[in-house]
């Protein structure tokens, strides 16, 4: 049996105990470390793999549900190998360890614990929160909106690409269409008079994504650097980040 711990990039400002796989996976405040803790594996590069994939998903998570957007540093971690007497031998890095258990003496005695499940969309949303090139943003929001719509609805023969988010759309905003109105809103290019469904579609899928994705001389296009292009997709991203994140609670509760 193993215990984990890896390095963050930036402190922790919450202490929160995770669930998934059977996994526990910690977080303390003020801490630069997530611990996954009671790894079954044959090895420790086994081990490894499994905390870093617990780990990941719990702080993709986390960008989501909290806002709280952490990122893993990959070279710095400690490895514990629990035997069968319950001694413990540790390798790989290990002043973070030690640190954790300075910091566990005076966190909170039963932090909340939340059950997660691994969500690839999550991860595209998390990219997408720690990007500064507003073009970068919007892709890995988008994608994320692409990963669940594709879950919901998988378009037929003969069907155009932007139907799979309409249909999404539909169903994920079909109890809060006034909440999407109002975000679409901020969208300078937003006409109120047209559908929600079909104007949030036309922005994210046509107006944005598509020209990003493609620079054909004769059709229109996003241009890097250029300040009318990067000022476009800056307005769209308060939009499809919102919608991202909706959807991805969507997943979490129906998927």
């Amino acid at each position: 049996m193993w215990n984990v711990y890896f390095d963050l990039t930036s402190p922790s400002p919450i202490s929160l105990n995770f669930e998934i796989n059977n996994f526990s996976i910690r977080l303390i405040e003020s801490s630069t470390q997530i611990s996954v803790d009671k790894i079954e594996a044959v090895n420790q590069n086994a081990a490894r793999a499994k905390a870093l994939d617990a780990a990941t998903s719990c702080i993709d998570c986390l960008s989501w549900k909290c806002d709280v957007v952490l990122s893993i540093n990959n070279g710095r971690l400690s490895i514990e190998e629990i035997d069968l007497s319950g001694k413990i031998s540790r390798t790989g890095y290990a002043s973070a360890a030690a640190k954790a258990a300075m910091v566990l003496e005076g966190m909170p005695q039963n932090p909340a614990t939340i059950k997660i499940k691994k969500s690839e969309a999550a991860s595209y949303y998390r990219k997408g929160c720690l990007g500064v090139d507003p073009f970068d943003k919007f892709r890995n929001f988008y994608l994320a909106v692409e990963n669940i719509s594709s879950r919901i609805y998988r378009k037929q023969p003969g069907e155009p690409e932007k139907i799979e988010l309409e249909r999404a759309l539909e169903v994920c905003f079909v109890n809060r269409l006034p909440s999407l109105v109002e975000f679409a809103k901020s969208e300078p290019t937003f006409n109120t008079n047209e559908s929600a469904i079909s104007e949030v579609t036309r922005i994210l899928y046509g107006t944005n994504l598509c020209q990003l994705n493609h620079s054909k001389t004769y059709k229109e296009k996003k241009v890097p650097f250029d300040p009318q292009s990067e000022t476009e997709v800056r307005n769209a991203l308060p939009l499809v980040k919102f919608v991202a994140k909706t959807l991805l609670e969507y997943e979490e509760l129906s998927l």
